[in-house]
């Protein structure tokens, strides 16, 4: 086991009705003026933003919207984001929505107190913030877990990069987990946000550091986000199916994972940035994508995980509402790759594409992917790619 340390100063309140204390709370912490950065209309149609910020302004708080982040979140948005909340003299942030707001959000919390562009920070051009606007977040889509880390992912289409950055001072102080706020989100949303946790929870097991607290922890993540994500997906109204899954999505990327390791791979995840920079493709979409060919290219140093998987996570079939799939004969993979058929026939089950040519990228973009994929050396921190392994790599994406 490798030495760590376990810090999370995110205060999670989690259940429904919990926004009912947002108001009182920026209160508490001595807040009067708040950004609420949104996406692209869907909390304003659903009410919930006019219910925050009725509570808020009843309340006394002044309060400016920030509207129009896109689902691959872009930095000039949070650039333009920054000269408002500088115009208004905001004293926080308050992201409502899914993982693309809260991650603008917190380059917005960094922004604030410098006068260069937030992709400065992700260029690795900048020093590291001193301070930052404390941020609140309303959470409606589980999927990123970024309402309870210090990490954000933001977009520059000019250079077609999708780069991480974190920094403590970008851990949120509450985040407000209701599991009826994700009732709204489409099927095929609560189908990507299941598998980007499930990418999450793999990308920190297939590290080879030895913790096995945290591999335990983290197939259970992977057999619950299947029993529960097929009946988020089956049927948006499942209230405990919601709340499980948004408590999965949290967890798969709070810190709990990878106690004991150095860190996760992530190779998968350098690949889908790549992917959803030059496609525009939903993010959870690209990684089912990803993942199973990923598998099928590294199974020979990953056999023994991949036996404990199929283990774990077998008979997820017999927990589904629908009795066609739940009597269905199991699916029977390839033995010299477990888990592999069982991931792919979980994500065709519940939506989600396991190949290029579902999401319409034609064969003709195999050599140009490659490319970009060599351009932006898209590798994991241990599973180590180059120009052969993206070859075989995106032919098995196909």
């Amino acid at each position: 086991m490798e030495s760590f340390v376990v810090y999370n100063p995110v205060r999670l309140k989690f259940g429904e009705g919990v926004t009912d204390t947002l108001a009182a709370d920026l209160l508490e912490h001595g807040l009067q003026r708040v950004l609420v950065l949104v996406g692209k209309g869907s909390v304003r149609r659903s009410g919930l933003l006019d219910r925050l910020l009725d509570q808020m302004r009843g309340q006394g708080l002044e309060v400016e919207v920030f509207e129009g982040i896109r689902s691959n979140p872009v930095y000039e948005d949070a650039d333009r984001a920054v000269s408002q909340a500088k115009s208004m003299g905001a004293q926080a942030l308050l992201a409502v929505g899914g993982g693309s707001v809260i991650d603008t959000a917190k380059a917005v919390a960094a922004g604030y107190y410098t006068e260069h562009s937030v992709w400065d920070f992700y260029a690795g051009g900048a020093p590291k913030p001193s301070r930052a606007l404390p941020l609140f977040v309303v959470l409606t889509l589980a999927a990123t877990g970024t309402e309870m880390n210090r990490a954000t992912v933001l977009q520059n289409n000019a250079t077609g990069q999708k780069r991480g950055w974190g920094n403590e001072l970008l851990f949120p102080k509450i985040s407000y987990l209701d599991p009826l706020l994700t009732q709204t989100v489409p099927r095929d949303y609560t189908a990507y946000g299941v598998a980007d946790l499930m990418a999450h929870a793999l990308e920190q097991y297939f590290s080879p550091d030895e913790s096995p607290l945290s591999d335990a922890f983290a197939l259970q993540v992977l057999r619950q986000a299947m029993i529960y994500g097929a009946r988020a997906v089956y049927n948006g109204q499942d209230t405990e199916a919601r709340s499980q899954v948004l408590w999965l999505s949290t967890v798969a990327l709070n810190g709990t994972l990878i106690a004991g390791k150095k860190r996760g791979d992530f190779g998968v995840h350098a690949v889908e940035h790549v992917l959803s920079a030059r496609y525009d493709v939903a993010h959870g979409a690209g990684l089912s994508v990803v993942y199973p060919a990923w598998i099928k290219h590294f199974a020979p140093r990953i056999r023994a995980k991949l036996e404990a998987l199929e283990d774990a996570c077998s008979g997820w079939r017999a927990t589904h509402p629908d009795p066609q799939i739940r009597t269905a004969p199991a699916v029977v993979g390839d033995p010299d790759l477990p888990f592999v058929g069982m991931l792919e026939d979980f994500f065709e089950q519940i939506g989600t594409p396991t190949r290029l040519s579902q999401m319409g990228i034609p064969v003709e973009e195999c050599a140009p992917l490659v490319a970009d994929l060599h351009r932006h050396n898209a590798t994991g921190n241990y599973f180590e790619m180059k120009e052969p392994d993206w070859q075989r790599l995106v032919q098995l994406m196909y």
